[in-house]
Parts: structure tokens; sequence; C-alpha cells
């Protein structure tokens, strides 16, 4: 039996990145676009999401709670960044501003693995090309997640999207009822859909994300997993294995709530 690994290198299996490794790719296009706010926040969130895997790689699990570890490091990351912040004026270009942020967040860490983490964070070629631009008034005035709001609240809206999965699933006991395979599948694709930009939305607004820019990135990074209209519906199809794949798009202090936002909608 072959592994994936092979059959990616024959070419039979679509290439799989790793989350980070799918940031850096985003990053890179907002870059060619000359989108220099957004391709810098997606770089920053590569690093993030590679410090994340790195911890693991180094012993996170070995901690009496991982979890609250990941907050811990999280916090000293945020105020290491604030403390960055305080101390930058005029224009900075692009890729030095996400330079100092990964310096920032690896001094939180001892000094005897600064170097061993900056070697293993992403590449930030993609950001030479950018202009001089970091202090541009405003940053990102408008995102595709504000657009959705609309005249409704995020709270509002996340309201909305989890009603909208709940009514989903509630459809699909009928489809099943009726021995509808695919319209059942269906239902629960829009279900799923909808209750991970629900989530997105409240955990940017946790997180003090008034702008929901997090919610843009990481649904660029879920849009290639939703399957089209004209998908074929089989038990190997992205219908049996999205909700698998959207967890695995969100950092693992977050997959257990997001897996419970999951089960809270069935269980509606």
């Amino acid at each position: 039996m072959t592994t994936v690994t092979q059959d990616a290198e024959r070419g039979d299996v679509p290439e799989r990145l790793t989350v980070p490794e799918q940031l850096v790719r985003l990053a890179g296009r907002y870059a060619g676009d000359g989108d220099v706010r957004r391709a810098q926040l997606a770089s920053w969130a590569a690093d993030v999401y590679a410090l994340e895997e790195l911890l693991w790689e180094y012993g996170l699990a070995e901690s009496p709670d991982p979890v609250a570890q990941l907050a811990a490091v999280g916090e000293s990351v945020a105020s290491a960044l604030e403390t960055l912040a305080d101390g930058v004026s005029g224009d900075v270009e692009p890729r030095a501003v996400v330079e100092a942020a990964r310096r920032a967040m690896v001094s939180t860490f001892d000094e005897s693995v600064h170097d061993v983490l900056l070697e293993q964070l992403p590449s930030l070629d993609h950001l030479d090309a950018c202009a001089s631009s970091v202090t541009q008034p405003g940053g990102i005035d408008e995102t595709p997640a504000l657009e959705r709001l609309g005249a409704r609240t995020a709270e509002q809206l996340v309201s909305e999207l989890r009603q909208a999965a709940e009514d989903c699933i509630h459809v699909r006991e009928v489809m099943d009822d009726e021995g509808e395979v695919v319209a059942s599948d269906r239902m629960t694709l829009q279900a799923d859909v909808a209750t991970f930009e629900a989530y997105l939305i409240a955990a940017a607004v946790h997180a003090g994300d008034d702008r929901l820019v997090s919610v843009d990135l990481r649904w660029e990074l879920a849009r290639n997993l939703v399957p089209t209209d004209g998908a074929k519906v089989t038990d190997k199809s992205p219908f049996a294995t999205l909700r698998r794949e959207l967890i695995a798009l969100v950092g693992s202090a977050e997959m257990e709530t997001l897996w419970r936002n999951f089960e809270s909608v069935e269980g509606a």
C-alpha cells in the first residue's frame, strides 16, 4: 500500500500543504496584488501557526495542561507585541515589520532557542516587493466579513448563522427519512459551513478583532475545501471529511471549542 506522500510525489493526489504553508501562499498572493497589509497579516498568521507546531514538536504535549500553556504563551507574545508597537514611529518596510514582530514573539522564550525558532519560521521573501507604507491611515477599511454584517452586529450574524445551521440539520433529518442521500449530505455541508463561519466571527470578536480580518484570512483557507454545487457526493468526497478539515484549520487551542460548536448544532 502506498502512502499519501508517495501518491503525491507521483501526482496521484493533490498537494497537501500545512496551514502555515497555505498562509504563506496566501500572503504571496496578497503581496502580488499589492495588498500590503493583508500580506503582512497572512505572514504573521503563518508565523503564529508555525510557532504552535514547533511548540508541539518540542514537548508541549508533555505539559500538564497544553491548552493553558498555549494561552500563557499567547499572552506573553501579545504583551511583547504591545511593547514593540509603542516604540514604532514613521514608515517601516513591510518585511521589517513582520521581522520585528517575529523577534518580539521569539523573545518570550529562553534565549538559547531564539535562533532555532527563527530559522524554522517561514520565508518572508514575498514581502520584499511590497511598497513601504506600514503606517497608512486606517489600515484595512473594509473586509468581506464586515460587508457581510450589513446593518447587523457581529453577535446577530453569529446567532443567524447558528440558527441556519440548526435548520439545515432538521431538514437533513427529513431527507434521511425519505432516503434522499445527496440532499441530506448537502444539508450537512451547509450546516457545517454556517457553523464554521459563526465560530470564526465569534472568535474574532472575542480576540478583539473588530475589523474581522482574521475571519477573512481563515475563510480563505477554507474556501477550497467546500465542494462546488456540481460535486459528486461519495464516501470519499469532501462532504464526508469537511468537518475534520475545517477543524484542522484552527489552532490546537481552538479545536475542541470548534468541535463543541459542531456538536451543539447536531444536538439542537
